[in-house]
């Protein structure tokens, strides 16, 4: 008898761990994505992008390199095509669609697409880099509505001031593939 109640005890034991566990979240995994920028027609524009998960929270790191000096917009776009000197990648990323020039806004407004990832500073020997960070972004897991891979980014010439529905030409832009 005394054997049947240490069992019964350590099966108690055991499955009380396991509902008290199961009110946790699994911690998603971290996962990378990447996006190798280079010039469209007539630009001499490169660059790097990478993306990395952690805790629920996506970083994205842009490096750039002999571009023009000055603020230039940045952004994630819907289509992953860099053909047609950058318009094949379509509007910016926002979710299932493609953005609606209504909502579009810099990262920190409230009204803003889910690419919209605001200005990067060129230096006057062409070289710039921006961090951002998104807890609505995933990586990698292939939900249309937060998952960065499978966009383009884009390189424009102009500064992003959140209202206008272009930051001009498409001076680079990269396929961004989850590793």
């Amino acid at each position: 008898m005394g054997n049947a109640m240490k069992l019964i005890g350590c099966v108690v034991v055991l499955l009380s761990g396991c509902i008290v566990g199961s009110d946790k979240k699994p911690v998603p995994a971290d996962k990378t994505a990447n996006a190798v920028i280079q010039p469209t027609t007539g630009n001499t524009v490169t660059g790097n992008v990478d993306f990395k998960s952690h805790d629920g929270t996506v970083t994205m790191t842009v490096t750039i390199a002999d571009a023009p000096e000055g603020d230039h917009g940045f952004h994630i776009h819907q289509n992953p095509a860099c053909g047609n000197d950058g318009m094949d990648a379509g509007a910016h990323w926002d979710g299932e669609t493609q953005g609606d020039s209504a909502t579009h806004g810099l990262p920190d407004s409230p009204m803003h697409h889910t690419g919209d990832t605001g200005n990067i500073t060129i230096a006057a020997d062409g070289s710039g880099t921006l961090t951002i960070t998104s807890t609505t972004w995933t990586v990698g897991d292939g939900n249309l509505m937060t998952d960065v891979a499978d966009h383009a980014v884009i390189f424009h010439m102009s500064a992003d001031d959140g209202t206008m529905t272009s930051a001009g030409a498409r001076l680079g832009c990269g396929i961004i593939v989850a590793n």
